[in-house]
């Protein structure tokens, strides 16, 4: 029973952790950490000049959904492929740099590749700064410094992209607006052009303010003269050729006093303000048309500026790290770790062994 109880001392604890303790030390793959700590700053402008220390702060939901799409796409398949196109990722995986427990072979899939990759990843979002932390493991320190710079710059590339492709678009609208604004504009500006031409004036308004004035001094003209008559009226007979000759202008004149009064009016179809009315009309909608043709061209400009600019940067606090030495594995631990755990198993079989023969017998 000793000698069983030896042999199972020696096959669950001692063996074992004799094994792992062996692997742990000499044969498991020893990583160096390289890491980042980045914010992503809103370039927009989101706050008025008078609360200046607020445009300096990123916006905070702004900035978590930011970091948590740019965490997802360092965690994906496509920053895998681009990271294994520079660096050959899937080679070295393969390679005796690993152990053979972590190492990938032929038969290995590209969804294990890409599971290694991402545990050798560590992406964290920090709520109090609203930083981005990045971490990666590799067994060169200089390789994995390189590797996470690079997962640096595309994840920043990858984040404006968004912002251009939108802005890309808004830019076409807004050009085909610009062009459609433009036609309308020139379209207004000969419409009135034709009716100018048409009426031969340049501004109806400008006729009703001459003609107001003619008419002014018209009524002027005849009140003069008609105090003029009476005057000679009182001296002279009714049948004197200048009592005639000035009652003949009084008519003239009033005849042309309500020939324009006539045209002010707007007694005939073809009278100044109808005119004045079809001519403020066609200019309203030059007006508008050009107003219209203005805001484009402002939007165009804005959208150019959107399409061509970062919106968002990756303001780096920490530049990615060259560890000095080996980060991964904890080797104290893993062997403090282990030998509990082979105790614990030893004990917990040995307590059922017992309790079995203390059933048979």
């Amino acid at each position: 029973m000793k000698i069983f109880k030896n042999i199972r001392f020696i096959i669950l604890f001692l063996l074992p952790l004799l094994v792992g303790t062996f692997y742990i030390l000499f044969v498991q793959t020893q990583l160096y950490e390289s890491a980042s700590t980045v914010l992503i700053k809103d370039l927009k402008p989101t706050a008025s000049s008078s609360n200046f220390l607020a445009a300096l702060m990123p916006n905070s939901s702004s900035n978590l959904q930011d970091s948590k799409l740019i965490e997802k796409f360092i965690y994906s398949a496509e920053m895998f492929h681009k990271v294994d196109q520079h660096f050959g990722l899937r080679q070295h995986y393969q390679s005796e740099a690993l152990d053979p427990l972590e190492r990938k072979y032929t038969f290995s899939s590209l969804e294990d590749f890409i599971k290694l990759y991402q545990k050798r990843l560590l992406v964290t979002y920090d709520e109090l700064s609203r930083t981005l932390d990045i971490d990666f493991l590799h067994t060169d320190a200089k390789q994995a410094r390189a590797i996470l710079e690079y997962i640096v710059q595309q994840a920043e590339e990858k984040l404006n992209m968004y912002d251009k492709e939108n802005g890309s678009e808004l830019l076409n609208f807004i050009k085909k607006q610009e062009q459609q604004n433009k036609k309308i504009l020139l379209q207004a500006i000969e419409t009135l052009l034709t009716y100018q031409n048409r009426h031969r004036t340049i501004d109806p308004s400008l006729d009703i303010k001459a003609k107001s004035a003619i008419l002014s001094s018209l009524e002027s003209k005849v009140i003069q003269k008609e105090l003029e008559y009476a005057n000679l009226k009182q001296y002279m007979s009714a049948n004197s050729i200048e009592l005639r000759t000035l009652k003949g202008e009084i008519e003239s004149l009033k005849m042309k006093l309500n020939e324009i009064r006539s045209q002010l009016s707007g007694t005939n179809k073809g009278e100044l303000n109808e005119n004045l009315f079809e001519f403020e009309t066609l200019k309203s909608d030059v007006e508008f048309a050009k107003e219209r043709y203005k805001q484009t061209l402002i939007q165009l400009d804005m959208a150019m500026i959107q399409a061509t600019q970062n919106a968002k940067n990756f303001i780096i606090i920490t530049q990615p790290t060259l560890a000095d030495e080996y980060t991964f594995p904890k080797k104290l631990k893993s062997i403090v770790t282990l030998f509990l755990l082979l105790f614990m198993i030893y004990g917990i079989v040995s307590m059922i062994y017992s309790i079995i023969k203390d059933h048979r017998d």
